[in-house]
């Protein structure tokens, strides 16, 4: 008993013994870092002004890119045209040393992360801001919600309609309307979008509306068809829905359905929906 009670003691004050190292250990590494203040743009490749990251080259005037520039590039500086064949270590260290909040801290995220995965971790946070594809929308903080929520809680009144699978369906748009739902049997919800594209016409679109992580009913493609019957005959779109939970960039259609102003006429000439 004397003997186990002595090992527990020694463990116990080896235990201390190493925590206290540890600790002084960060205090010295917190003591010797530095603050400073940099031009964000100093930390940029400088042929596609993405966030630098390992690994890096420069070419014989300077300019350091990013790998995948130098590949597009021939091993070439698409800044200057130099040879960029000499690997940046110098950068790449500071680089791996260096920390940065997440740019997304106005939002609620008080992470701070190696800047060499402020990309990666961006991309994926929780508190990103999405985008909205209904025209006149702002930005709205993600935490969470998918696509779909916000459409219907902070754009409860946007009008809704059902489709029929395999049949055209009519879809009356009021010319005001930016977009409308459409729910498919109880299968799936998408989104018809009517924006403004240029000064004389709007652009109709349709994308499926998925929560996140997707659920296994969601996972199956649509191939759509938008008809819009205008005053000068019927114009048609046929493609594939473009399925989104969260858009974490501006919404931009695969592909969407121009009419002009002259021929939009919704009151008279409802668009139809087929979906398959």
């Amino acid at each position: 008993m004397a003997k186990k009670a002595g090992a527990e003691r020694d463990a116990a004050a080896e235990s201390c013994a190493q925590k206290k190292a540890r600790i002084e250990y960060e205090a010295k590494a917190a003591a010797s870092k530095i603050t400073v203040n940099l031009d964000h743009k100093l930390l940029e490749c400088s042929a596609c002004c993405s966030p630098l990251a390992p690994p890096l080259f420069q070419c014989t005037n300077g300019h350091i890119a990013c790998s995948e520039c130098r590949t597009n590039a021939e091993y070439s500086c698409s800044f200057c045209a130099e040879p960029a064949n000499t690997r940046c270590d110098i950068m790449e260290r500071v680089l791996g040393g260096m920390t940065a909040p997440c740019s997304f801290r106005e939002f609620g995220c008080s992470a701070t992360i190696p800047f060499t995965k402020k990309l990666t971790q961006e991309e994926s946070c929780l508190h990103a801001p999405c985008h909205c594809p209904i025209p006149y929308c702002r930005l709205y903080a993600n935490r969470g919600q998918c696509l779909r929520e916000h459409i219907e809680t902070k754009h409860c009144l946007v009008p809704y309609g059902d489709a029929t699978a395999g049949s055209l369906s009519p879809v009356r748009v009021c010319d005001s309307e930016p977009a409308r739902l459409v729910f498919l049997d109880a299968r799936a919800v998408f989104l018809l979008v009517v924006e403004r594209s240029g000064p004389s016409g709007r652009a109709v679109s349709v994308v499926q509306l998925v929560s996140e992580p997707v659920k296994e009913e969601e996972e199956k493609d649509f191939k759509y068809k938008i008809q819009v019957h205008t005053r000068a005959g019927v114009l048609s779109l046929s493609g594939e829905t473009q399925s989104v939970g969260r858009l974490m960039r501006p919404y931009q259609a695969a592909a969407s359905l121009f009419v002009s102003d002259d021929v939009w006429s919704p009151q008279d000439s409802p668009v139809y929906l087929e979906f398959k």
